[in-house]
């Protein structure tokens, strides 16, 4: 019995053996199989790493055709925009309404009247709603001391709400027929490169040729403001800025009255005043009397000093150039006082500014009372001793010629009458 189950036990151990070393065996083979299926060279990683390679250049070539494609479709596109589509602007931000604006301005701003005209007003200013209220009327702003100047607009200016009854104005220097007073634009502004090539503006008179200079003389051809003692005039303070911010600013004001006395004890700290003159002779500087007895270099200097190095004020003020004058005959003309070029002065005796009746677009006595001093040289008679033109009417002359559109040029510019006085003109600084 115990032979037989040693038997069995050895037996039974051989059997275990052999079935491990099988079984060793088929897994070796199986993991070779295996390591060859997935690491040989036709293996799974192999294969999955051409795969992936194939999708990658699939891809590429995929995205290469695309961005082929878009490039055409674009230039197609293009093509046909360009040539059937007009691309809009962008919707501009509309402006302020004038009615709106009230009180001083803290800041420059840009307004419209109920037309659509644009009106910039300056920094230290308001508008005077009670004057006017439409560019056509005559929009007047004040600054804190109520100097009052008349924004006159340079571009197309809108009678009414229609959009179909307008005037375009140019900013330049004109002629007026001595006839009907139709402007003749002799010397656009904004065709000019720089001020010194403003030059002469040629008018024929009598048959004769007399030339007019803005910004320099025939003897000062840098355009330095004289002192007086050359008896040269005093050119415009800068005439390039002038123009440039007229054009960004759709326009400049005028002074709405003759300039009166306001502070100071000399020309180098004067100051005048815009408004309702008290008192018609200018003696021992009685504050708001009406300045005469000025030189054309004097007032050309009190003109600037009006808003001096003022940083709460928004606007320069100068003495009144030609192309500003000439403007705003043709604004005046254009807004329906159609002969105002060939209007005579109406009073023979000198009164206080505003109160004669010469009032248009809320301007005053441009054709009566005292003739004003301007920036503008003549040649007359090629005598330098002559150089100064004046502008508007002359109460000692009366009715004997046409104010607001002649050039007086016998005139010296260290004259100081009764009936000399001046105005001033304000433009927007440029910032």
């Amino acid at each position: 019995m115990e032979k037989n189950l040693k038997g069995i036990k050895e037996k039974s151990n051989g059997i275990t053996l052999i079935a491990l070393a099988v079984t060793i065996v088929v897994l070796l083979i199986l993991a070779g199989v295996t390591i060859s299926f997935v690491l040989g060279e036709d293996g799974i990683i192999n294969k999955a790493k051409e795969a992936a390679n194939s999708m990658n250049n699939a891809v590429s070539n995929d995205q290469a055709e695309l961005n082929s494609l878009l490039e055409e479709l674009n230039e197609i596109m293009n093509s046909e925009w360009e040539s059937n589509i007009e691309i809009p602007d962008p919707e501009p931000e509309e402006p302020p309404k004038l009615e709106d604006t009230t009180g001083i301005q803290d800041e420059t701003v840009t307004v419209e009247d109920e037309y659509g005209n644009k009106v910039t007003i300056p920094k230290g200013f308001e508008v005077v709603e009670e004057e006017g209220t439409t560019v056509p009327e005559g929009i007047v702003v004040q600054d804190k001391d109520g100097n009052q100047f008349v924004w006159i607009p340079v571009g197309r200016v809108y009678k009414d709400g229609t959009g179909n009854n307008y005037s375009d104005i140019q900013l330049g220097r004109y002629t007026f027929d001595e006839t009907n007073g139709t402007p003749t634009l002799v010397q656009a502004a904004y065709t000019e490169k720089s001020p010194k090539n403003y030059e002469r503006l040629i008018i024929l008179k009598d048959n004769v040729e007399f030339e007019y200079l803005e910004y320099a003389t025939r003897e000062n051809p840098d355009g330095i403001v004289s002192d007086g003692a050359d008896a040269l005039n005093a050119i415009a303070k800068n005439l390039a800025g002038f123009v440039e911010s007229v054009k960004r600013n759709y326009g400049y004001y005028i002074g709405r009255y003759e300039a009166s006395y306001g502070s100071g004890s000399t020309v180098a700290d004067y100051k005048p005043l815009s408004k309702v003159s008290t008192s018609t002779t200018f003696s021992t500087a009685t504050v708001g009397s009406l300045w005469n007895k000025v030189t054309q270099i004097e007032a050309a200097k009190i003109s600037r000093n009006m808003y001096n190095n003022d940083s709460n004020v928004g606007a320069e003020s100068d003495l009144v150039n030609s192309y500003a004058w000439d403007t705003a005959i043709v604004f005046i003309q254009e807004m329906g006082n159609d002969i105002y070029a060939n209007k005579h002065s109406i009073n023979t005796s000198r009164k206080n500014t505003g109160t004669i009746g010469d009032k248009v677009c809320n301007i005053h006595d441009m054709a009566s009372n005292c003739q004003e001093y301007s920036t503008e040289y003549s040649n007359w008679f090629l005598n330098k001793a002559l150089p100064c033109v004046v502008r508007g009417g002359n109460y000692m002359n009366g009715g004997s010629y046409y104010a607001p559109q002649i050039r007086d040029d016998l005139h010296d510019s260290t004259d100081r009458t009764v009936y000399d006085s001046f105005r001033v003109i304000l433009y927007l600084k440029i910032i």
